[in-house]
């Protein structure tokens, strides 16, 4: 459906594109062009697009729906229940921390990695 709706779309274009072109070089084919052009940008482009749009929305809602019925369990988690150390995706990465590596500045080979010391902006 997708390949009709842009091959419909497309051609439909470039049929009114030469009609325009055609008008200041009088092709004979003028009117032809502006019929197929009209017939396949309103006829085919446009309810295609239209059908896909409302299917593709009630997908969305059925999708929606299942969730909805679903259980609710409401997952909560405790300062540091936790069990990995630094950053991870449910820890704020504002709160202040014991754990992790500070890294000092331009050394590549890491030798004066510290541990429990933080930059002071990230407090």
């Amino acid at each position: 459906m997708k390949t009709a709706i842009y091959l419909s779309g497309i051609t439909g274009t470039l049929l009114l594109v030469f009609r325009i072109i055609g008008i200041m070089l009088d092709f004979p084919l003028n009117n032809v062009f502006l019929i197929l052009g009209l017939v396949l940008l309103l006829i085919v482009f446009l309810p295609l697009l239209v059908i896909d749009r409302y299917l593709h929305n009630k997908e969305i809602d059925k999708i929606i729906d299942s969730y909805k019925e679903t259980d609710k369990k409401v997952v909560s988690e405790k300062k540091g229940d936790s069990k990995a150390k630094g950053w991870v995706v449910n820890n704020s990465p504002y709160r202040e921390r014991k754990s992790g590596l500070s890294w000092g500045g331009g050394n590549i080979k890491g030798s004066v990695a510290s541990r429990g010391t933080r930059r002071p902006f990230l407090k």
